[in-house]
């Protein structure tokens, strides 16, 4: 496996990172940053799972975005039309035609709208990505949450939410994020479904603001999130960016074994 410089052609920088197996199949990942984050990701967690994924076979790509973090300078195109130049240059580097795209929190988002667009993105990684807050299952498991916490942490919860009360309005995720319509993601899994793409989905404790029970996926997502393609996690006790070590290799563990299983290892 050898790590090189990656750039989009016609561009004078590098953008991201490309982890190239000496076997290859025909899949690639690209591991999209977000927010403040740069390309190595959460803690480096991108840099371990690049190498992982490489060394099963997968050259990966971890790439910052244009606008985001360090890239604000070069958002000066559609968001969309550089993810699909992106995904042109990996395939013309490495010959392969089918993608695994993917990442935390509004990375999972931009890889969601790029997969509506781009059939060439076979799989997704989403990392606390888009759900509705009033699902059935959000206050069941607020509920439950409240119990783990006990009376130390209702008196908190309830010296927070006075604060709030007296502060402005805060933005919410729906806001502040890149989300479909309300009720469109049902519509938009069944065609990704349909087409045979496979999805990595995983929600964190961390995303407790607006996930907090399993009951919010399956019922926002619809018929289709009962798909075998569709690979449901919940780690409530793991947080967004999974600060843990341990928490970031049981994670990059269990979606390589996703990927050998749902895309499998050259021969």
């Amino acid at each position: 496996m050898i790590e090189r410089p990656f750039r989009v052609p016609g561009t004078d920088a590098d953008i991201g990172v490309l982890a190239e197996p000496a076997r290859r199949g025909d899949t690639a990942v690209v591991l999209l940053n977000a927010g403040a984050m740069r390309r190595a990701g959460p803690f480096r967690l991108h840099v371990h799972a690049a190498r992982r994924f490489a060394a099963l076979g997968f050259p990966t790509l971890r790439i910052d975005q244009p606008g985001i973090a360090d890239h604000i300078a070069s958002a000066r195109r559609p968001h969309l039309d550089v993810l699909v130049e992106i995904l042109d240059a990996v395939q013309r580097e490495t010959g392969c035609r089918r993608f695994v795209v993917g990442g935390v929190c509004s990375a999972a988002d931009f890889a969601w709208v790029l997969a509506q667009k781009e059939h060439r993105v076979a799989g997704l990684l989403l990392l606390d990505p888009m759900a509705r807050s009033n699902a059935p299952g959000f206050r069941l498991g607020q509920f439950q949450l409240l119990l783990q916490r006990g009376p130390a942490g209702w008196i908190d919860i309830v010296k927070r939410r006075l604060a709030r009360r007296a502060a402005p309005p805060r933005a919410t995720d729906d806001q502040l994020r890149d989300w479909p319509a309300p009720g469109a993601e049902a519509a938009q899994l069944e065609a990704l479904v349909a087409r045979g793409a496979e999805l990595f989905v995983m929600y964190t404790g961390g995303a407790a603001n607006y996930f907090t029970h399993p009951k919010q996926f399956f019922a926002g997502y619809g018929a289709a999130s009962r798909s075998p393609r569709v690979h449901f996690e919940y780690w409530r006790q793991c947080d967004h960016l999974f600060f843990q070590p341990d928490d970031r290799e049981r994670l990059v563990e269990c979606i390589a074994g996703w990927l050998g299983d749902r895309f499998g290892a050259p021969a």
